[in-house]
């Protein structure tokens, strides 16, 4: 990773921190990562399909070291492109969820700083309720001509409510996907999309971890 804790949207996995490799980073030195949640205290509205095209950018704190960082966000003809403040671009399509189908730029990786990828999937998680289920394969081609397949396994777990600074606490899915390698969790608000983000690599490695200010 270009550093520890570099900010992405995730991927769910995308570009420099969903790109299904493990740079195996320095352990979580100031907690585990996780944003501040508590029980639902009423019900939760239904999110019944992604949101990523409609965003321009979001703002989002580091939950290790506490730095703020704004990530842009453009459409494309298949899904979205995200830029990161140190020059890492991905893109994929609009299923949050899904893991990047192309990334550039991203990571220390010799071999895996750039590729494409093909990404098919198996059942669906939207409209978002507790138990579904979503896989994702995908076969990627780096920049030298290197090949992976990896399978990613998405559930929603659980639903809680997000808690924020001077904001009021926002109902949020819990949805974890695991490709056998790295975790990453997403809390997701109904209407608002991406709310906070935890990415763990092998040996408990927390490899990203933010929370959505804006």
């Amino acid at each position: 990773m270009k550093r520890i804790l570099a900010v992405s949207l995730a991927a769910v996995l995308g570009g420099c921190t969903a790109n299904g490799l493990d740079f195996n980073l320095p352990l979580d030195i100031a907690g585990n990562g996780k944003p501040e949640t508590r029980a639902l205290t009423g019900s939760i509205g239904s999110a019944k399909a992604p949101l990523l095209r409609q965003l321009r950018s979001i703002q989002v704190q580091n939950l290790l070291d506490g730095e703020t960082h704004r990530l842009r966000i453009s459409k494309t003809s298949g899904g979205i492109r995200v830029r990161e403040p140190g020059g890492c671009v991905w893109t994929r399509s609009h299923d949050w969820f899904a893991p990047s189908d192309s990334f550039a730029r991203c990571g220390s990786s010799k071999n895996w700083h750039t590729a494409q990828a093909r990404v098919e999937r198996d059942g669906s998680l939207f409209p978002l309720r507790i138990g579904n289920t979503a896989t994702y394969e995908r076969r990627a081609v780096s920049w030298n001509g290197n090949r992976s397949t990896r399978r990613t396994t998405c559930v929603v777990e659980d639903t809680v409510e997000v808690l924020r600074p001077g904001k009021r606490p926002i109902p949020s899915f819990v949805v974890a996907c695991n490709d056998g390698r790295v975790t990453r969790t997403t809390w997701y608000a109904p209407r608002q999309g991406p709310i906070a983000y935890r990415e763990v690599g092998r040996h408990r490695h927390i490899r990203d971890a933010w929370l959505r200010l804006d």
